[in-house]
């Protein structure tokens, strides 16, 4: 009877769940700070899930905005255009210009 306990305690313990990844934006967060930076810069957890949590409201914003605009121009696929255009609406201007150049300049370069 011993034995039939230890073997059931053994196969209990090597039954874990697996845990399954959260998705962020934390590695791209860490490319551009290391990109952008020569002093080797780190960020906090905190800070970094502050950031994660920022990226991805932003993008939220922009994909409602930018599905708005081809529901109101009759177009059921999202196009560059209606993405550019809601990244005017929801940006202030200077911030608005500089995602404008990066992101033509992005696209030059994954085409290309």
């Amino acid at each position: 009877m011993a034995k039939a306990r230890s073997v059931a305690k053994k196969s209990v313990a090597v039954k874990k769940s697996a845990k399954k990844g959260t998705r962020g934006y934390s590695t791209y967060i860490n490319r551009v700070l290391k990109g952008a930076s020569k002093a080797k810069l780190t960020l906090s957890g905190k800070s970094m899930k502050i950031l994660n949590s920022f990226v991805a409201d932003m993008f939220e914003q922009i994909a409602v905005e930018a599905a708005a605009l081809a529901r109101s121009n009759k177009k059921r696929t999202l196009g560059s255009r209606e993405i550019q255009t809601a990244v005017r609406v929801l940006l202030p201007a200077e911030l608005a210009k500089h995602a404008m150049a990066e992101s033509t300049r992005a696209v030059a370069k994954a085409s290309a």
